[in-house]
């Protein structure tokens, strides 16, 4: 197959996008090689070529940044793939590859405040990644197309990027699949292009994202559009589960209101779902926009996944082990939904988690705010002390403070990025009062609280 070419609109887009909510950190301590030190990328523009028999791609892709201080190389994120050219500014440019990074020389360096795009020419087999804690994320081929999952590292197998959480971008991603499959990104549907017996789909990320949260889906389905709290919604699901998922995922709509009131209003253009058939994954996934989930999802995993909208994506995070400012929040949200829609209580679910003794160091260790190490990223501690957590403060300090604390920092760091000591101190002064102790005891002290 030809490979296609990166459409002069996709440049367009990359140089008129809006500037990124916040600037990469340059100190991942889990992943200390990831990142591109020194750029802040403002919009990524893809085109990507999908041969489903050989399992190939063959894509180009516009990244627009800003150099944050003067440089010498940029060293984007990329495992494995065939790279054959760069250039900065239309210019061809020198560049080199090595321990999964795609190091870029700009002739005569950039200086700092300059901004600048580097196109990208690659293709290959993309490849799945084995994370520290054992589950697969990255390019995942599937009985009928493949699938893209990022976290925490997963979207370098299939672009080059900055890939640490604290740098985000907006997104155009082309996908040219043949048909009868259909391909699923992030954010609106803006045209689907008939090209001989193949179909192109061009999605827009209108707000900005992190790069673990980009998601690809290529497979068989109908691609539904509906209307969800007045934005657009796409849904794809795999044929073979969609009987159990419709039902479901049909209470998506009540799931965002309940959830933007408490927050303040769905914070993206855009909705939706997608349920493709991928037993390796064996996890649900908050992939902004569209969550991901590889099987017929309950109810409680909508509203986990859905609370991350807010809660992981519209504010994201700074550092991976600030993960708690994720996973505790959607996971209290659980909790808290139950609650409203007459199930068990909040507080009935925390006294009886509380009731796990001391002794039982795998439950309350490590503490949810310093999870050690990458392979504890997404063990129980994060999630569910992590949710007891919130549930304590809202004992300590009263329903409405917390919720207001909740919906304060939701709506005051949108589209950004935030820390475990701003929300500490959000929380202080909505409270009025002096919670280090308690934070320090639920969030950073091994052992039960």
């Amino acid at each position: 197959m030809r490979s296609t070419r990166l459409s002069l609109l996709v440049i367009s887009l990359a140089l008129t996008a809006s500037a990124s909510a916040s600037a990469a950190s340059t100190s991942e301590p889990f992943f200390p090689h990831a990142g591109a030190a020194g750029v802040d990328v403002d919009h990524y523009g893809v085109a990507l070529h999908f041969d489903p028999r050989s399992g190939a791609i063959r894509a180009n892709e516009a990244i627009l940044m800003g150099a944050t201080r003067d440089l010498k190389r940029v060293g984007l994120d990329l495992y494995g793939l065939h790279v054959s050219k760069v250039t900065i500014d239309n210019q061809p440019t020198d560049w080199s590859r090595g321990r999964g990074k795609l190091w870029v020389r700009p002739r005569g360096g950039i200086e700092a405040g300059e901004q600048f795009f580097v196109v990208v020419y690659y293709r290959g087999r993309p490849a799945a990644i084995t994370d520290p804690d054992g589950t697969k994320e990255g390019w995942l081929r599937t009985d009928d197309g493949a699938l893209a999952l990022g976290e925490p590292q997963g979207t370098a197998a299939w672009l080059p990027c900055n890939n640490v959480p604290g740098d985000k971008a907006t997104f155009d991603v082309k996908i040219d699949v043949p048909r009868p499959l259909v391909a699923v990104s992030n954010g609106m549907l803006t045209k689907v292009e008939r090209i001989g017996n193949r179909r192109r789909y061009s999605w827009h990320g209108r707000k900005a994202m992190s790069t673990y949260l980009a998601l690809i889906d290529i497979g068989r389905g109908r691609l539904v559009k509906t209307t969800i709290a007045g934005k657009p919604s796409w849904t794809l699901i795999d044929p073979r589960l969609a009987p159990g998922s419709r039902p479901v995922l049909a209470a998506l709509p009540e799931i965002i209101r309940f959830e933007g009131k408490l927050f303040g209003g769905y914070p993206f253009e855009a909705a939706g779902s997608v349920v493709d058939d991928a037993p390796e994954v064996g996890y649900a996934l908050e992939t902004q926009t569209r969550p991901f989930y590889p099987y017929v999802p309950d109810l409680t995993t909508v509203v986990h996944e859905t609370a991350h909208q807010w809660f992981g994506d519209s504010v994201g995070l700074k550092r991976w082990p600030e993960i708690w400012l994720n996973e505790g929040f959607a996971t209290w949200t659980e909790w808290y939904y139950a609650e409203r829609h007459g199930r068990r209580s909040a507080h009935a679910i925390f006294n009886r988690l509380y009731r796990v003794p001391a002794s039982n160091t795998k439950f309350w260790n490590p503490p949810s705010a310093h999870p050690g190490s990458a392979k504890n990223l997404f063990g129980p501690s994060v999630y569910i002390r992590g949710g007891m957590a919130l549930e304590a403060l809202r004992l300590k300090i009263g329903t409405r403070p917390m919720l207001q604390t909740l919906r304060g920092w939701a709506t005051s760091h949108r589209y950004g990025s935030g820390a475990i000591e701003e929300f500490i101190a959000a929380a202080e002064r909505m409270s009025g009062r002096d919670l280090s102790p308690f934070f320090q005891r639920w969030l950073y002290r091994r052992g039960k609280p």
